[in-house]
């Protein structure tokens, strides 16, 4: 039967990690019911057990992986690969198995792209927390996207503030145009990257009020990023990073490559500072400003992990 949502949420149910899969649904279905508005597609590991609970409060697709996930790049293929499925609906998003994204803020998100046709994709505000002491506790404000909105395509650049996008909202074409250039490389690190850039360049983003994601720290190690000493020394390197640059601008504009690859490449090999007194105290109340400003959601979040 064909669903009536235009909507799918992708999840993965990975090696070892079905716990947190379950302990997800169980929240998204006893705590955030009256929300759902989305299909949840579940890309289960090969010879992982699909996931069919008590969960009938959501329509669950299953299916499952070519191949072993092993990293970022992976998981971009075999979402592209289950691109029949998505091609059903309008919209749709990736979350990690123990981060949470709120369905409220999916419809206002749909609502807003639904409402404004030139907008490819959106989201909202976003925290980390962490598990402390068996309780689930507040860290920090985690940086997203922020609104870009310029038609113009280096001041979208210029203005990007680096967070990644795939947590986003997205019309599904554009979704999937964004993965099908991603299966060309092999890189788990600069596939994350290539979906950044590829998502400032296809169109404009919109960050929206809503409390959008609840990100678990720390990140499993599977989604994690080698050091960078190891990483350089990759053999197949310079044939990703070239085909990246390539798809930010076929004649490697100078202007557009510093503003993407080459500024990620600086930052990335830059030193850390030492935060001084005053980034402590810029840390601490750009923290504590966010938390109360948006205390009972958090709150009611952290709580419902627990009893979930």
């Amino acid at each position: 039967m064909k669903s009536k949502n235009q909507v799918i949420k992708i999840i993965f149910n990975i090696k070892n990690r079905s716990d947190n899969l379950t302990k997800y649904l169980n929240l998204l279905c006893n705590c955030y019911q009256k929300d759902i508005c989305f299909d949840l597609l579940i890309i289960n590991e090969k010879n992982n057990k699909f996931i069919n609970g008590n969960f009938n409060k959501i329509n669950i697709i299953n299916t499952t992986s070519y191949k072993k996930l092993n990293g970022m790049n992976s998981i971009f293929r075999e979402i592209y690969n289950a691109r029949t499925i998505l091609k059903k609906y309008k919209y749709c998003c990736f979350v990690e198995d123990d981060n949470f994204i709120f369905p409220i803020s999916l419809v206002n998100s749909k609502l807003f792209l639904d409402n404004n046709p030139n907008y490819i994709a959106c989201s909202g505000k976003k925290f980390i927390y962490s598990l402390s002491n068996n309780k689930y506790c507040f860290v920090n404000k985690y940086l997203g996207p922020n609104t870009n909105d310029s038609n113009i395509l280096e001041k979208r650049y210029l203005n990007y503030n680096g967070a990644l996008c795939y947590y986003s909202l997205f019309r599904k074409n554009v979704f999937l145009k964004i993965l099908k250039f991603i299966t060309k490389i092999e890189d788990d690190n600069l596939s994350e990257i290539l979906f950044n850039f590829l998502t400032i360049k296809f169109g404009k983003i919109k960050t929206i009020k809503s409390m959008y994601l609840a990100r678990k720290y720390p990140r499993p190690q599977i989604y994690n990023i080698p050091h960078k000493t190891k990483w350089i020394l990759k053999n197949k390197l310079n044939k990703d990073l070239n085909f990246i640059m390539q798809c930010i601008d076929f004649e490697y504009n100078t202007k557009l490559l510093d503003l993407t690859i080459y500024n990620y490449l600086s930052s990335r090999f830059k030193k850390l500072n030492k935060p001084n007194f005053f980034d402590k105290i810029i840390y601490i109340t750009t923290k504590y400003q966010f938390y109360f400003l948006n205390y009972k959601i958090i709150t009611k979040f952290l709580k419902n992990v627990e009893r979930s």
